[in-house]
């Protein structure tokens, strides 16, 4: 982590070398960001940005600065902080605050939310003046009840419609972002993070920033191709420093190296939209050489899509797992991290999922097990309790979700209201609870401390992230078991939906050219239009 740090602070030497040249730029920056999971039952509102983060004009200024903070309690500097000190160090640049809009995954937006987060950086992109760019940093896998197109499409084409043909747009985006036309075309710059987990926030604007600059300078012009690979799946844990990934990273910044290259972006996609026409893609952006663009857009394609056979890691069931714990002794060193892969908040699911409960209180196999629950109707139920009274209570984990009833009896210990809306802490033997009216999200430790526990105490930590959280669990969790329990990031529901076209590892395909022009093509529609389905057995 340290020598990635060093590795942004050189970029941006090099950068400030360069030195200012040619007439002052404003440039507009802004964000909406969210990942959504068809799957859940729960829906994003406009109440789910205002608590996580939600900043604009003078305000989102402050936070970009380096004395401020983007993503307060997760992040200092994240892309728009980036894109604001390649603006700096460039020199005669104007960064303009827009908007910035950020929810915790969750449920498709609302029709109501997404009207008001778009009309939020339009009126403001509107009243900006005259402006030579525009930055967004956009998630790329967003959803809209009843939108049948990408929402990222449609930001990017209001915003094109409303700065005209003649001011360049630069636009970033996750490493999970179902790519296609519509998050392409309108843009004259796109990048994409380069590391999972996602630590390079801010050297991604800080990337985009620089290109843009570079672009409206007349230092570059840069040109597209993209290749949009028929699969959902591959790549083992997917995580860029581990194999077989790290080969495909490696090699991206490689061709970064050769001549006349401006960047070269991998997107993963996050496979628990109802988009039908998911699939992995590669973009490659060249100075003013179309040919060498489509090139080396193959070159890559060709490279990730050699990965497309290493699998996901075993998956364990979830008595499974607690027997792994409880008869090794890696918990010595440190708990242990069981990813519930199931029910991963980070990827949308809702975070309601009991059966990790319904198992340790079914057997006591002496561990101290630390476990967040979605569960809003007992939260409310017991609000108001006393601290340290000891009652009976039904877990049902989130309404709508199909989880099993668990009964315990549990000492109401402490309370919390804050991003992750009210939590209650329950304590039952050796098992502590976290029980919430939104959806947990619990990446860093301060989501236990907050309650009066030490994670470092326990033997266990239930994860509802695939990898984030790997970032602030560094030097405290060391052993990570993936583990099934039947939620709405349940990889197996993939193999029980539409396609555009077959795509692997749910249907046989052996070359990526044979469907990827036909999934470049398609648009995105819901699965619930009538379509035949690729679908076959995981």
């Amino acid at each position: 982590m340290i020598a990635r740090a060093l590795s942004f602070a050189k970029q941006v030497k090099r950068v400030r070398a360069k030195g200012a040249q040619g007439a002052p730029l404003r440039i507009a920056y802004g964000r909406i960001f969210h990942e959504a999971c068809a799957d859940s039952p729960l829906l994003t509102t406009q109440e789910d940005f205002l608590r996580m983060h939600a900043l604009e004009g003078a305000e989102l200024a402050e936070a970009t600065t380096l004395s401020g903070s983007e993503l307060k309690g997760y992040l200092p500097h994240a892309e728009l902080t980036g894109f604001v000190q390649a603006a700096r160090v460039m020199g005669n640049v104007e960064a303009v605050p827009l908007a910035s809009y950020m929810a915790v995954p969750n449920g498709p937006v609302t029709e109501e939310c997404f009207d008001w987060l778009l009309n939020g950086l339009l009126t403001r992109l509107e009243a900006a003046g005259e402006l030579d760019g525009v930055y967004l940093a956009l998630h790329g896998s967003m959803e809209v009840v009843g939108l049948r197109e990408a929402p990222e499409a449609v930001i990017l084409r209001r915003v094109r419609e409303l700065v005209g043909p003649e001011v360049q747009i630069a636009v970033s985006y996750d490493l999970h972002a179902n790519l296609s036309a519509g998050l392409l075309e309108p843009a004259d710059v796109l990048i994409a993070y380069r590391s999972n987990p996602h630590w390079d926030l801010a050297p991604t604007g800080f990337r985009a920033g620089s290109r843009l600059i570079r672009s409206l300078r007349g230092e570059i012009t840069p040109v597209h191709a993209w290749r949009k690979l028929p699969m959902v799946l591959g790549g083992g844990t997917t995580i860029d420093f581990l194999a077989p990934m790290r080969g495909v990273f490696r090699f991206m910044k490689q061709l970064e190296r050769r001549p006349g290259v401006v960047s070269a972006s991998l997107f993963m996609v996050h496979p628990f939209t109802s988009a039908n026409n998911l699939g992995w893609a590669v973009h490659v952006s060249t100075d003013d050489d179309a040919d060498l663009a489509e090139r080396l857009a193959d070159e890559l394609a060709e490279r990730v899509w050699s990965e497309k056979d290493v699998a996901l890691p075993p998956m364990r069931s979830i008595d499974a797992s607690l027997d792994e714990v409880a008869s090794g002794r890696a918990r010595k060193l440190g708990p242990v991290t069981l990813v519930d892969v199931d029910d991963i908040v980070g990827a949308g699911a809702p975070g309601g999922n009991t059966r990790f409960v319904q198992a340790l209180a079914k057997h006591d196999r002496g561990l101290t097990a630390l476990v967040p629950v979605h569960d809003p109707e007992l939260v409310a139920e017991l609000w108001r309790v006393p601290l340290n009274t000891t009652t009976r209570v039904t877990l049902r984990g989130t309404p709508g979700y199909a989880q099993p009833e668990v009964t315990l009896d549990v000492t109401v210990v402490a309370r919390h209201d804050g991003e992750f809306g009210r939590r209650l802490r329950l304590d039952s033997g050796r098992l502590h609870l976290s029980v919430g009216d939104r959806s947990p999200l619990p990446i860093h430790p301060k989501f236990w401390r907050q309650l009066g526990l030490n994670p470092r105490q326990a033997d266990l930590i239930v994860q509802k992230n695939f990898f984030h959280y790997r970032m602030f669990y560094l030097t405290l969790s060391f052993t990570h078991i993936p583990v099934q329990s039947a939620g709405a990031s349940d990889f197996r529901r993939l193999s029980q939906r539409s396609y555009a076209v077959p795509v692997h590892p749910v249907a046989k395909v052996t070359d990526w050219r044979t469907h990827e022009l036909a999934l470049r093509q398609a648009e995105r529609m819901s699965p619930k239009a009538d379509m035949p389905s690729a679908a076959m057995p995981l």
